[in-house]
């Protein structure tokens, strides 16, 4: 019974009575600007990668660099150093790439590969260029009397054959080498 009259006591009191106001907001106080916390000028650990004295590990360890005997310089010598530059043979060269690459040719028939910065012939030449048919090799020659230090290019090309030559030499005179207009 009680119950009852609970129910009906809040039943009697919902209906009747107006809605409540509605909520206002409270005003918003302008924001101060935060402080942030102070924070030390230098990280405590920091790690810094250096490769020096480390091996790349996406250098192949079975090519040109391979060492023969140490320089005075420091450096190992590289197999392509036994030869004078003018017995070595330009096989092909692969440009367009971020490494352009040159395979070079032994007297002793066996083939190097090559790329920029590696030492090749006797004078200590440095691979400074590799192009469609050539590869630039700058070696230093030393002017005994005055002790001046002078560069000098010089260029292994990729020999061309017989037919290949009249090719070239058409193209370079500006002939047709496609179907003749007589044959058609």
């Amino acid at each position: 019974m009680i119950r009852r009259f609970v129910a009906l006591l809040l039943l009697a009191g919902a209906c009747g009575s107006p809605p409540p106001p509605p909520r206002r907001a409270a005003p918003v106080a302008p924001s101060k600007p935060v402080e942030e916390e102070q924070k030390p000028d230098v990280p405590t650990n920091i790690y810094v990668y250096s490769p020096i004295g480390k091996r790349d590990p996406f250098q192949n360890t079975a090519n040109a660099s391979t060492a023969l005997r140490p320089d005075t310089r420091g450096r190992s010598k590289t197999p392509l150093e036994k030869w004078p530059l003018d017995m070595l043979k330009l096989s092909l060269t692969m440009t367009g790439t971020a490494s352009p690459l040159a395979m070079v040719e032994d007297p002793e028939h066996r083939g190097w590969a090559v790329h920029l910065g590696d030492f090749v012939g006797q004078n200590g030449g440095k691979v400074t260029g590799i192009h469609r048919d050539e590869v630039v090799v700058t070696e230093t020659i030393t002017d005994h009397s005055t002790g001046r230090v002078y560069p000098v290019n010089v260029k292994l090309s990729v020999p061309v054959d017989k037919s290949e030559e009249a090719d070239l030499k058409a193209l370079q005179e500006g002939e047709n080498l496609g179907v003749s207009k007589g044959s058609q």
